[in-house]
């Protein structure tokens, strides 16, 4: 055997890791719903929203978050999901897309989940085009995963239509 001879590697470097996303998954109407962290700000404690005159009807009104005005929104009818008959109270998930940011009502934090594949949707209903897919939730349960960005969307389009806007 020469000197030049190369010593074969015997430790191969490892596989690159799937990168887990993480989703906070929520109760709405009922169901398990999750929203991937990346799109997901933080969960607030809804005390009060002023009122916006001409708002569509999922817009219950805006909060002061810091500073900053955030529209407060009753994303259940979008997703065609039933309303409480006094909604307004409890708590909200900030969603973000960009600078677009408003906060959903939820009716509770069922926790944070890992996942790595997204299934299609094995329910079809009004949600269908704000859904991205489904996962498993923490709970070995289905959760829907919301597609932020169309939800966002989704709230703006009452508005862009009423002024003319796309």
């Amino acid at each position: 055997m020469s000197a030049e001879t190369p010593v074969p590697d015997l430790e191969a470097p490892d596989p690159e890791p799937t990168p887990v996303r993480r989703a906070c998954v929520v109760q709405l109407g009922g169901r398990a719903f999750a929203v991937d962290v990346a799109d997901a700000r933080e969960v607030v404690v809804l005390d009060a929203t002023t009122p916006v005159p001409g708002a569509p009807a999922s817009v219950l009104g805006v909060m002061n978050l810091r500073g900053n005005v955030l529209p407060v929104v009753e994303a259940r009818l979008l997703l065609g999901l039933p309303v409480p008959a006094a909604p307004g109270r409890g708590h909200a998930l900030v969603l973000a897309d960009g600078e677009r940011r408003a906060a959903i009502l939820i009716e509770r934090v069922l926790g944070l989940t890992a996942f790595e594949t997204v299934r299609p949707l094995t329910e079809r209903g009004d949600h269908e085009g704000l859904a991205a897919g489904e996962l498993t939730a923490g709970s070995g349960g289905p959760a829907t995963l919301l597609d932020a960005r169309a939800v966002l969307a989704a709230l703006r389009r009452p508005w862009n239509a009423a002024s003319g806007g796309s």
